[in-house]
């Protein structure tokens, strides 16, 4: 799958798991922690990106690039974010391949 579908899935996936969350009041994964409003702001920070609006809608300052979104998505991810990601995309049977390493300014793990 390319990086538009990865990213589309990824986002509807993540909104999933934050309305279960946010219903169950529990963390989604075990792995996440037990704080689950931390798990949703974590799992809300990583996918933002992906979810880029409409160009034609949106003001021009708010536009994004949504071509490389998952490449920064998955500089910045840390450890914990590409297991998500991995293992969201595997559990639907999705095929996804990581973008080779790139560097970003202000890397930072989205801790859960």
């Amino acid at each position: 799958m390319d990086d538009d579908e990865a990213a589309g899935a990824l986002t509807y996936l993540a909104v999933i798991q934050i309305r279960a969350m946010a219903r169950r009041r529990q963390p989604y994964y075990e792995w996440m922690g037990d704080d689950y409003v931390v798990c949703i702001g974590w799992l809300a920070d990583l996918v933002h990106n992906l979810a880029a609006p409409p160009a034609r809608t949106t003001p021009w300052r708010f536009r994004r690039e949504r071509r490389h979104c998952m490449r920064y998505t998955w500089a910045v991810a840390g450890e914990t974010g590409r297991k998500w990601i991995l293992d969201s995309l595997e559990e639907e049977g999705l095929v996804w391949e990581p973008p080779p390493e790139t560097s970003f300014t202000g890397n930072h793990d989205h801790h859960a």
